[in-house]
């Protein structure tokens, strides 16, 4: 059976065939990328068919430590035989509890649930609480919640229109789009939560201005740090950039692959959790809880986790620039290090992701999983990066003397990688 036959017997049981949009297989070359992964360990990973490809995703962050780390599964392991989750709170609970509030500047009390949209839907709803108001300014993706993905056309079907009128987007780095809708909504706007950064780094004390902003109109100010949190710094991004929120949602690096995710922040925000309701059976998990721990100490202990980090992606990103520009090509590379982010400078959407299918597809035949949204980790050493940039160079010498990209359709391989967006099915 071929991968495209295959992709059909998934999507027979599975809808889109995956469990989250940046997995689904038609944002790969179908034909081509691997549909499934049989298994992992550092920083790679093997299909079902035993070919092993270096990872520059690290599932979509979490593996800050890479794929299988010991020291860390070994805790897990250990406590399995102990439980997983009991009727009463565990002590783990209490000892990350203790360890946030020393690495992370605003995590003076924190909760503890399963995924992202459970921790930013639980600090907007106690926001909301505190303040007594509605609406919510937002910048970027916070999960799929209807709060969150209503703003978003072409994922926001199935979400009751009387969200879109208590959620308001503003643009990062342009301080007059929030100010605009404290302006719109006065004495409304219960939150602002956005990234604190992604792949444009902020400007002009951008986010200084947010945080006097959104404290000069009486709202609370949230950090999504599910990216940025213990990938930028121990203590995230609000270390890095020194602007502590009120309240911070976590999840992803923090516990090197199992299922975690935080509400952190302020004490005289987050006493106020009593008053609202977040609560669900698998909170407490305690294989989560262990992992964070470990991964913590392990963090503090290497001392170098996130010198090592930025160092290796702002080479590959310094790296993927100077080879594009010496091609001519329109593409570019930015973000941080640890999170670096390549673009296709064509607007026609089609071209564009054409080049960057080309991209994926001669990255997959030489042992890359590549994404324009790339997560370096501890494990990643220099000759990795070397190595991809070996290969993105290799690849530019083929593209540099094609003038009209609708050219890469008779060299693609397998399908052109889908738009993200959600799927009509008839």
């Amino acid at each position: 059976m071929n991968k495209k036959e295959q992709l059909k017997e998934i999507m027979k049981y599975i809808p889109s065939g995956a469990q989250t949009l940046s997995k689904n297989p038609t944002q790969y070359v179908v034909g081509v990328t691997p549909l499934t992964i049989a298994k992992a360990k550092g920083v790679y990973l093997w299909d079902e068919e035993g070919n092993k490809y270096l990872d520059t995703l690290l599932a979509l962050g979490p593996m800050i430590f890479g794929y299988a780390n010991e020291r860390i599964d070994n805790a897990v392991k250990a406590q399995i035989d102990k439980g997983t989750i009991f009727s009463l709170p565990s002590e783990h609970e209490l000892v990350l509890a203790k360890l946030l509030r020393e690495v992370v500047p605003c995590a003076e009390m924190s909760r503890f649930v399963m995924d992202g949209n459970e921790a930013t839907t639980g600090a907007v709803r106690l926001a909301r609480q505190i303040t007594g108001r509605d609406h919510v300014a937002k910048c970027g993706y916070h999960g799929f919640q209807d709060w969150s993905i209503c703003t978003k056309s072409g994922r926001n079907s199935g979400v009751p229109e009387v969200f879109k009128t208590l959620t308001h987007d503003f643009k990062y780095n342009d301080i007059e789009s929030l100010e605009k809708i404290f302006s719109d909504y006065p004495d409304k706007i219960a939150a602002v939560i956005l990234e604190p950064v992604s792949s444009e780094p902020p400007t002009n004390d951008f986010l200084q201005k947010v945080q006097e902003t959104a404290k000069k109109h009486g709202a609370l100010l949230i950090f999504d740090e599910m990216v940025t949190g213990f990938r930028w710094a121990l203590g995230g991004a609000q270390e890095y950039f020194k602007v502590t929120p009120d309240l911070a949602c976590f999840s992803k690096a923090v516990s090197n692959g199992y299922p975690l995710s935080i509400i952190s922040g302020k004490e005289e925000y987050m006493k106020r959790m009593d008053e609202i309701f977040v609560s669900m059976t698998f909170a407490g998990f305690t294989l989560g809880l262990v992992a964070a721990i470990e991964t913590i100490k392990m963090m503090r202990e290497f001392g170098d986790v996130h010198e090592h980090i930025h160092k290796l992606g702002e080479s590959l990103i310094n790296g993927g620039n100077e080879i594009a520009t010496q091609n001519n090509l329109p593409i570019k590379f930015s973000g941080y290090g640890p999170h670096p982010v390549m673009t296709i400078k064509i607007e026609d959407d089609y071209t564009n992701r054409l080049l960057k299918s080309f991209i994926y597809q001669e990255m997959n035949k030489v042992g890359i999983l590549f994404s324009a949204s790339m997560m370096v980790g501890y494990a990643h050493q220099q000759e990795h990066i070397d190595f991809i940039l070996r290969e993105f160079k290799k690849i530019c010498e083929q593209l540099a003397g094609i003038e009209d990209y609708k050219k890469l359709e008779a060299k693609l391989e397998g399908d052109v990688a889908a738009p993200r967006a959600v799927r009509i099915v008839q």
